[in-house]
């Protein structure tokens, strides 16, 4: 099967056939999805989005981490549009200045655009699960747990109360269960500083640790819970998604 080959109306019926997961879907906002979509990894990625396939978005904001280092840390190309084989996506331009305004590291800027940029990935499977949204992408171009810290805290602040979905980029490798269960009780445990040490260590295998963490960072202050799903035999990555488990505070 080549996923890149699928329809628009083939996809949607994949992502409504996957695995049922019991969960409360209409509280779903937040995804972690792999940084690439293939044949070994399709299924969970059609389960992972099939939380959410119900619901209707007015913006979708896609965080993927740069490999290496950007000189506007936390940047947001300046497209008006991103193209897929399925359509243009409009940007949220107001949401995208909103995150400027908010703190002094996001920048409008294409120093890291490409068109193998994580949002290629993602775009057919959200434009087949969603009829009208706009997108903001965003990468994350620094190490510094701090910038870390700063995505974390103006998701919080700008998107608590927005109609909108964030999709996670982030390669957490299934071949390592004892690396899981570790990732999982600094999670679970709310482990921060173990949790920065760990993502920014040599020994971790997650590609995408930085959008990871911010995720993670964002579920802990709306009152989110992060499910893995790596009780999928055949998944070569972990994907996941966050759910609300106690009433927002206004």
């Amino acid at each position: 099967m080549d996923v890149q080959t699928l329809t628009k109306q083939e996809i949607r019926d994949r992502i409504k056939n996957a695995k049922h997961l019991n969960t409360n879907a209409e509280h779903v906002r937040m995804l972690f999805v792999p940084n690439k979509i293939g044949e070994h990894n399709f299924g969970e990625l059609c389960t992972t989005y099939k939380t959410v396939i119900n619901q209707n978005f007015d913006t979708v904001v896609i965080i993927e981490s740069y490999t290496g280092q950007l000189q506007k840390k936390l940047a947001m190309p300046s497209n008006k549009t991103f193209e897929t084989r399925f359509g243009e996506v409009p940007v949220n331009d107001y949401l995208r200045n909103e995150f400027c305004d908010e703190e002094d590291d996001f920048f409008i800027a294409d120093e890291g655009y490409s068109k193998e940029m994580s949002i290629y990935t993602q775009l057919p499977i959200l434009q087949s699960c969603f009829s009208d949204f706009e997108v903001v992408s965003l990468q994350i171009g620094d190490y510094d747990p701090a910038i870390v810290r700063e995505l974390a805290f103006t998701l919080d602040e700008l998107l608590l109360h927005k109609n909108a979905l964030i999709v996670y980029c982030c390669d957490v490798p299934a071949s390592n269960p004892d690396e899981l269960e570790k990732l999982r009780t600094l999670v679970v445990e709310n482990k921060e500083s173990g949790l920065m040490h760990y993502l920014n260590s040599n020994d971790k295998t997650v590609k995408g640790a930085r959008a990871f963490m911010s995720g993670v960072l964002v579920a802990r202050s709306w009152g989110y819970d992060i499910e893995f799903l790596d009780h999928i035999e055949s998944a070569n990555n972990i994907c996941g998604y966050a759910k609300r488990t106690q009433p927002q505070i206004a």
